[in-house]
């Protein structure tokens, strides 16, 4: 329609006919768009979500209501086909003054398409019928949940200017680092006469208490998304679309958002990156905020290809870094041993749930056994070279299947028992989450407690 108008004006400015006429291919191709346009229509069924769960498990309620046309009684039929992922399709008729719950498989967090439907008005004679009108899917997003608070390991290079940890940096705090003589720009309240009266025989000096400051810590979280590895063997080499199966991603985003909301609790800074490349950093900040900022930026997350960067993902200085990745590949082993060389406080959480063997070919299986050797020997490299690997899947609560039995589930028990895919004996591999937090919490504060004594006696 521009391109017509703009041929009518030129044409008429110019005083050329020829131009006007160049305008009429381009009216007849906007009459055209507008018919086709007319010719689908919108859908004759609006679909809300609740989202509600229904008794506990992953059901999402949709209801469906078809758009009456205002007349009484209804003349009308709303045919509908639904389809949901990983199900055969179903076909529902409606009439235009009633409406219809239906309930879906919806996923354990991210987002994911739920349902996909189109409808088809028919008269009630079915004489007179309309054509089928495809609609948008309804998609849904899920916040990954937050869990149980967890240990804090936090360096003993924190630059923060307030928090609850000691630093190593003097200043005001509660952790004493030294009784000394009164020196200018000690502050008086700051005198230890106990000390003063056992250390100054002469009564001629007074002591004071120094102190470390307290800072709050950095933590600095990374998020690899170039897999997410169903914890059903047989979805590895599924051709089509991908079911509403807990993954990887799923362990990564409940393992992160338990990390995150921890360490956010006790007024800590965290920041959220990933190794695709394609989004920007989420700053480090605090605050309830910040947690809902990065629950959300996680439940977009989803499966991306891993792209060359300019530069590595740079964390801020005395950070904790906690790499989230299924360890397919190098990469994140890289990235680890980059920043443990830098100083960092560094751990690798292992995302690969349980897996369940249900591999059908002997070339499947083959693959499958090959797939978990190189991330052993990947991770007992790591291991060797003192970068702890924890085990993610013991943050994500376990949920049984709609239809499964409830105690099966809870108890492990089953003609489909889990089993994991790396336990390894004297690895980090397979120590729950909060566990392997606690030891890495201990080993740091060794290390600084041994980093202080040592520059007290130099």
């Amino acid at each position: 329609m521009i391109l017509t108008l703009v041929s009518i004006v030129a044409g008429l400015v110019s005083g050329r006919p020829d131009t006007v006429a160049l305008g009429a291919p381009f009216a007849l191709l906007a009459l055209a768009g507008r018919t086709g346009g007319r010719a689908g229509g919108s859908p004759a069924v609006r679909i809300t979500v609740d989202r509600r769960a229904e008794a506990g498990n992953r059901l999402l309620r949709l209801l469906l209501a078809p758009q009456a046309s205002g007349t009484h009684p209804p003349r009308r039929l709303v045919a509908t086909t639904l389809a949901a992922p990983g199900c055969p399709p179903e076909a529902l008729v409606l009439r235009e003054d009633e409406e219809c719950p239906v309930l879906v498989l919806a996923p354990l967090s991210g987002e994911a398409d739920v349902l996909s439907y189109g409808t088809a008005v028919l008269s009630a004679d079915l004489a007179d019928t309309a054509p089928f009108v495809p609609a948008q899917p309804v998609r849904v997003s899920i916040l990954p949940p937050v869990g149980p608070s967890l240990a804090r390991p936090v360096s003993r290079r924190l630059v923060g200017l307030a928090g609850t940890h000691a630093s190593r940096r003097p200043g005001e705090g509660g952790e004493l680092r030294a009784v000394a003589p009164l020196q200018p720009g000690d502050q008086l309240r700051r005198i230890d006469w106990r000390a003063t009266a056992r250390r100054s025989t002469d009564q001629d000096r007074l002591m004071v208490r120094r102190t470390f400051a307290d800072a709050e810590a950095s933590v600095f979280l990374v998020l690899d998304q170039g897999h997410d590895l169903p914890e059903s063997t047989a979805d590895w080499f599924a051709a089509g679309p991908p079911r509403l199966a807990p993954g990887s991603l799923h362990v990564a985003r409940t393992a992160a958002t338990a990390v995150a909301a921890s360490y956010l609790a006790a007024g800590d800074r965290v920041a959220l990156d990933d190794l695709s490349g394609t989004r920007r950093a989420l700053r480090s900040a605090a605050g309830a905020r910040h947690l809902e900022q990065i629950r959300t930026r996680l439940a977009g997350t989803s499966v991306v290809p891993r792209r060359r960067r300019r530069r590595d993902p740079v964390p801020p200085p005395g950070a904790v870094v906690v790499v989230f990745s299924a360890f397919l590949d190098a990469e994140p082993a890289r990235l680890l041993r980059l920043w443990h060389a830098q100083g960092h406080l560094v751990a690798g959480i292992d995302c690969v749930p349980p897996l369940r063997r249900t591999e059908s070919t002997t070339a499947q299986a083959q693959a499958v056994r090959l797939t978990l050797l190189r991330r052993r020997l990947l991770l007992d490299e790591l291991r060797r070279e003192g970068i702890p690997v924890l085990s993610g899947s013991t943050a994500v609560p376990a949920t049984a299947a709609p239809g499964a039995d409830p105690a099966a589930a809870s108890t492990g028990r089953g003609a489909d028992a889990r089993t994991g895919p790396d336990r390894n004996p004297g690895s980090d591999v397979g120590t729950g989450l909060d566990a392997g937090l606690r030891l890495l919490a201990r080993r740091a504060a060794r290390r600084g407690g041994q980093g202080a004594r040592r520059g007290r006696a130099l």
